[in-house]
């Protein structure tokens, strides 16, 4: 026989106990939280993988630029996308 106890928390302990969780039980808990996530992981990695192009298309190398070059490119990108 399973009988379940439930214990009132408040958000604030429910928050504390998932930071305890290991790296595969909170992934599991935002799966459960977030249904979509698989595909926010696809449009996440197709984000990363465009931006990569769009820099290489400019002779850059993401992963060899510095923070404020990145955001430069992302800058340029968005002006170049505006002026067609």
């Amino acid at each position: 026989m399973d009988t379940a106890i439930f214990l009132p928390l408040d958000e604030s302990q429910v928050i504390a106990l998932a930071r305890q969780l290991t790296p595969a039980g909170k992934r599991a808990l935002l799966r459960t939280l977030l249904p979509d996530l698989d595909e926010l992981d696809r449009l996440v990695e197709y984000g990363n993988q465009r931006i990569r192009q769009l820099a290489a298309q400019r002779g850059l190398d993401w992963e060899t630029l510095s923070e404020d070059e990145r955001m430069r490119l992302v800058d340029d990108l968005k002006h170049d996308d505006v002026r067609g």
